[in-house]
């Protein structure tokens, strides 16, 4: 029984000798660990001096063995009343060997990454710092050198290193327990106000088109969402001219729902020629404004619910972005035989979102 566990089992006695170990506690702490053998002289080489075995198993130990690591921990096993301790086999507690090695590289590489990241936005910050300091003492070069729009721009582009940083290391620890129901129609009258202030400021006028005021659930991570859309939201706010306006046009169709985000900017680097863009990494690579890098993210995150993100030309000669996501309108038809009998949305995201965390 013990050698068909994931972990590594030493069972010991009432007078802490060893009762039974399984083969993989062996090979994991690279010694044999021979029947009788006294708790100390298994597990010495990772107690401090004085420290009570027994306590200070209890509490776990992280100790590293020829390069791997392992996790020691001690759970004392409960008895019936009037049970005797005198039997050879009686278990009175038992130390689980855990293999904590990919879990212990994962945690070097985040530390790793967070140092790169550190690193990466220590040229955009020192930036942004010197042009406040250059507005205090010489107004006229703080203007040539783009004045607060290159504040701005390098703000984006900071947070757009921090955002692509927390986004993937979430990802890669994402569980589908973390999705949730949430209202996007509700989400969407919560985040259009908050972008009012950079409207006003960029003398951009904000238009949201939400024709009715049916619930449009569906199922994620609200502030992944939210995020997504503010994005798009914020790109075309900063790319259109004074005077212009920005739409947000909502729509319910079906089993999907549909955002759509219209300017009148321009198009995006070669958007005339290709008349619709759904892949936005070439943009990314063009752009130091941070633009590309934002609308990068936006497509991982509609990716990841199960969604789609592409930007076409509209017809004032701008860009329109039509993020469409899966609603859970499949769930409210359950009473339904043919429905029931056809796979749920959130199947299908669970799905999709699966092969993506591959």
């Amino acid at each position: 029984m013990l050698d068909s566990q994931p972990w590594g089992t030493i069972a010991l006695g009432s007078d802490g000798c060893v009762v039974a170990a399984s083969a993989r506690a062996c090979a994991m702490l690279r010694m044999p660990i021979p029947i009788g053998a006294p708790m100390e002289q298994i597990f010495g080489f990772c107690l401090r001096d004085g420290a009570e075995p027994y306590t200070a198993l209890e509490q776990g130990r992280e100790v590293e063995i020829e390069g791997a690591w392992c996790w020691l921990k001690l759970t004392r096993v409960e008895h019936e009343e009037g049970m005797s301790d005198d039997d050879p086999y009686f278990v009175a507690a038992s130390v689980a060997v855990v293999d904590i090695s990919p879990v212990h590289r994962a945690l070097d590489e985040r530390i790793a990454s967070l140092r790169f990241l550190s690193h990466d936005l220590r040229s955009p910050l020192n930036s942004i710092v010197a042009l406040s300091q250059l507005q205090e003492m010489d107004a006229a070069t703080f203007a040539q050198c783009g004045g607060m729009r290159q504040i701005g721009e390098l703000a984006r582009y900071a947070l757009g290193l921090g955002e692509n940083f927390l986004f993937s290391s979430v990802v890669g620890n994402l569980e589908r327990r973390d999705f949730s129901r949430f209202d996007l129609r509700t989400t969407l009258r919560e985040l259009v106000p908050q972008l009012e202030v950079a409207a006003v400021y960029r003398g951009v006028s904000l238009r949201l088109w939400l024709p009715d005021g049916r619930p449009a659930w569906v199922n994620g991570l609200r502030p992944f969402i939210a995020r997504a859309l503010q994005n798009l939201i914020d790109n075309a706010i900063q790319a259109s001219p004074g005077g212009a306006t920005v739409s947000i046009m909502f729509k319910q169709q079906d089993d999907l729902v549909e955002i759509g985000v219209k300017d009148a900017a321009g198009g995006l680097p070669g958007l005339h020629q290709k008349g619709r863009i759904d892949s936005f990494d070439e943009l990314s690579q063009k752009t130091s404004k941070g633009f590309g890098l934002g609308l990068k993210l936006a497509t991982r995150i509609v990716t990841l619910h199960g969604g789609t993100l592409h930007a076409e030309i509209n017809e004032d000669g701008g860009t329109t972005f039509i993020m469409r996501l899966p609603s859970l309108i499949k769930q409210q038809r359950a009473a339904d035989p043919a429905a029931a009998a056809m796979p749920s949305v959130r199947d299908s995201v669970r799905a999709f979102a699966a092969g993506a965390l591959k």
